[in-house]
C-alpha cells in the first residue's frame, strides 16, 4: 500500500470514530433528560450527600352528601261555622247578637276578625257579631295567608198589632168586648220573636201571648216589640171591670167571698128589657150568714135596686155613648163585694 492510500484510510477511520463518539454522548444526554414515567421517583442527593425524599401527598375526596328535597307543607285553609254548620251567607234582623266560629285545617288559632261595615254589624275578637242596622256587611276571619268570609244581610223588622184581622193603634176595652181582648202581632221577617208590654199594668196588663186584661178605668199603651221595631196600641178602659168571683169556690179556699145570684145561679152579667124586674140574691162564702148586704147601681137613671135586691130596668143602656152599654149592679158585705154588668134593651 502506498503512502497516499494509507493516509486516506486513516482519515476515514478517524472521522468514523469521532462520529460514533458524538452519537454516544447525545443518546446519554437524551436519556438523562427524559426519565421513565413508570420508574419510581429517585431521591435527590444534595451536596452533602444526604438523600432528600420528596413528600407524597395523597388527596382523599370527601364523601358526597346526598341532596334532599324538602316536602312543602299544605296550605292552611279556614272556614266559618254558625251553630255547627259551615256558612258563607246569613240573614238576621237588627238587634240580633250571634257568634261565628273559625275552624282552620291545621287547628291553629289566633287570627283576626274584621267587618266590612262595623256600623251595620260589628265583630269582636271572639267572633261575636252584633247587628246594628240594616245593611250587607261581610265578616272575615284572617290567619296568616288564609281567610274566610260570611256575607250578612241585616234587615229592619216591621211589626203591627192586630185584633180580629184589623191593625189597631187605639181601642176601647169595656163590656163591649168584655174586659179582656186577644191581640196578635204581624211581623216581618215572618216568625220573628216579639215581646209584649204595658206602660201601666195597673190599668191593663198583657201576657206574653198578647192577651190584654183590664184592671181599672184608665188609659195605657200596649206595646209589641220585634228587634228594633215597635208597635203601640192605646187601650182605653172606660169602666171599672166587675170583680169576677168564683161561683163555687174550692172548699179548701177559706177566702171570704160574696157572689151575686139569680134564681140560685151565679150571675156576673144580666140582660134585661126596659120595664123588667128581677129579684136578685147572693151567696156568702166564709162570711157570717147573718151579715148585712147592701145593693147599689152605678147609674140609677138606667136601673134601680132596693134593699132586698129587686132590680128594675128603667131605660136602654144602648145609647149614643161609645162603648157604654151597661150599668153595674153591686152587692156589698163589709169589705167584700161582687159586681154584675146589667145590659138593658129597649122595648120592641
Amino acid at each position: 500500500m502506498n503512502k497516499k492510500a494509507f493516509r486516506s484510510l486513516f482519515v476515514l477511520m478517524l472521522a468514523l470514530a469521532l462520529c460514533l463518539s458524538i452519537t454516544a454522548c447525545g443518546g446519554k444526554k437524551e436519556t438523562e433528560q427524559t426519565p421513565d414515567a413508570s420508574a419510581p421517583p429517585q431521591p435527590v442527593t444534595s451536596s452533602d450527600s444526604t438523600a432528600i425524599v420528596p413528600e407524597l401527598t395523597t388527596s382523599v375526596p370527601a364523601p358526597a352528601t346526598p341532596e334532599t328535597t324538602a316536602t312543602p307543607s299544605p296550605p292552611v285553609s279556614v272556614s266559618l261555622r254558625y251553630e255547627g254548620q259551615e256558612v258563607t251567607t246569613l240573614g238576621f234582623m237588627t238587634s240580633t247578637v250571634f257568634q261565628l266560629q273559625a275552624v282552620t285545617s291545621n287547628g291553629t288559632s289566633g287570627g283576626t276578625w274584621t267587618s266590612s261595615d262595623a256600623s251595620s254589624a260589628s265583630v269582636d275578637e271572639n267572633g261575636v257579631v252584633t247587628c246594628w242596622k240594616a245593611g250587607k256587611p261581610t265578616i272575615t276571619y284572617t290567619i296568616g295567608d288564609a281567610s274566610a268570609s260570611c256575607a250578612l244581610t241585616i234587615t229592619e223588622p216591621t211589626v203591627g198589632i192586630f185584633f180580629a184581622g184589623v191593625a189597631k193603634t187605639d181601642i176601647v176595652l169595656s163590656s163591649v168586648w168584655g174586659y179582656e181582648i186577644q191581640f196578635y202581632s204581624v211581623v216581618s221577617p215572618e216568625g220573628s220573636p216579639v215581646t209584649w208590654s204595658s206602660d201601666d199594668s195597673s190599668v191593663a196588663s198583657v201576657s206574653d201571648n198578647g192577651l190584654v186584661i183590664a184592671h181599672k178605668m184608665g188609659t195605657t199603651n200596649i206595646n209589641c216589640k220585634c228587634g228594633t221595631a215597635k208597635a203601640t196600641c192605646i187601650v182605653r178602659v172606660l169602666d171599672n171591670p166587675p170583680t169576677y168571683l168564683t161561683a163555687t169556690p174550692d172548699p179548701a179556699d177559706n177566702t171570704p167571698r160574696i157572689v151575686i145570684t139569680y134564681l140560685g145561679v151565679p150571675n156576673t152579667d144580666l140582660t134585661m128589657t126596659v120595664g123588667d124586674t128581677l129579684n136578685m140574691s147572693y151567696l156568702l162564702y166564709n162570711i157570717d150568714p147573718g151579715a148585712k148586704v147592701t145593693w147599689t147601681i152605678s147609674d140609677p137613671s138606667y136601673a134601680s135596686v132596693n134593699e132586698n135586691g129587686f132590680l128594675t130596668a128603667l131605660k136602654s143602656t144602648f145609647g149614643p155613648i161609645p162603648g157604654r152599654n151597661y150599668t153595674i149592679l153591686t152587692a156589698t158585705c163589709g169589705n167584700y163585694s161582687c159586681e154584675a154588668m146589667v145590659f138593658i134593651k129597649a122595648k120592641q
